[in-house]
């Protein structure tokens, strides 16, 4: 392997998914104000059904879900290049659904296991930190895997865990250099979530719904829907690009572009 070619196609790569990234927003703008919508249903569903108690919990589970579900629905519009409308709301909530449950249910399912299993000391909590590391490593593909993978159901994961292997430095060179730089320069919490929007909560994380205490307040929710949907729509074009081929793959194509 040309290890300097490689880091020279590599680089390439992140400039043109940037380069589309940006090309992409800006045709579809709009989109990047939906957290804000579904903030704001999950505000009002909070309000309404937490006094359910556990059959409460599960139906908020499922607004999550119908929400990230049609968060993706636009994502991939975008990465597609696809003619967006405000009216495609009404078709976007059930694509990805099926989809977006599994991967929340296998999620429950783990942390109800890990509750009941690890117990409840220094070593135990150790043990539970490195298992939720692993998992928001093997997950965090998981939303462009559900709107551009091969796979269903929990054979997602498998894809995942394939994709990582085949190019996870890659993957997430970007998103932790993005991290980073949010932590020392720009502390937008939306900013520090490559390590956890494989758990399919991003669409209202961070954003606080259709209140705000001031003005200032107002415009850096603005902010940070938009900030997200700039880190999403360079995932999907990213995992678009990197899907498509080996390291040895894009090393060939950029000698000859």
């Amino acid at each position: 392997m040309d290890w300097g070619a490689l880091v020279t196609a590599t680089l390439r790569l992140y400039q043109e998914a940037a380069r589309e990234t940006w090309q992409k927003v800006r045709q579809s703008w709009w989109v990047g104000l939906l957290p804000l919508l579904y903030a704001s249903l999950f505000f009002i569903a909070v309000t309404l059904l937490a006094p359910l108690g556990i059959v409460g919990g599960f139906l908020l589970g499922l607004v999550l879900a119908l929400c990230t579900s049609s968060y993706l629905y636009f994502l991939a519009g975008v990465v597609r290049s696809h003619r967006l409308r405000p009216r495609d709301l009404l078709d976007s909530w059930r694509p990805y659904l099926a989809s977006v449950i599994t991967i929340m249910f296998f999620l429950f399912v783990v942390r109800q296991l890990l509750a009941f299993l690890v117990p409840p000391v220094p070593s135990g909590q150790a043990l539970l930190t490195l298992i939720n590391l692993v998992l928001l490593i093997i997950l965090n593909p998981i939303p462009e895997i559900i709107y551009q993978g091969r796979s269903e159901g929990l054979t997602m994961l498998q894809e995942s865990v394939q994709f990582l292997r085949e190019s996870g430095i890659e993957w997430f060179l970007p998103l932790i250099a993005l991290a980073a730089f949010s932590f020392f320069f720009l502390p937008l919490p939306l900013f520090m979530l490559p390590l956890q929007i494989g758990t399919l909560s991003f669409p209202t994380l961070g954003i606080r719904g259709m209140f705000w205490v001031s003005p200032l307040d107002a415009l850096w929710t603005i902010v940070s829907a938009f900030a997200l949907f700039l880190l999403m729509v360079f995932r999907g074009v990213l995992f678009r690009a990197l899907a498509s081929g080996t390291r040895r793959q894009r090393v060939f194509r950029s000698r000859f572009s």
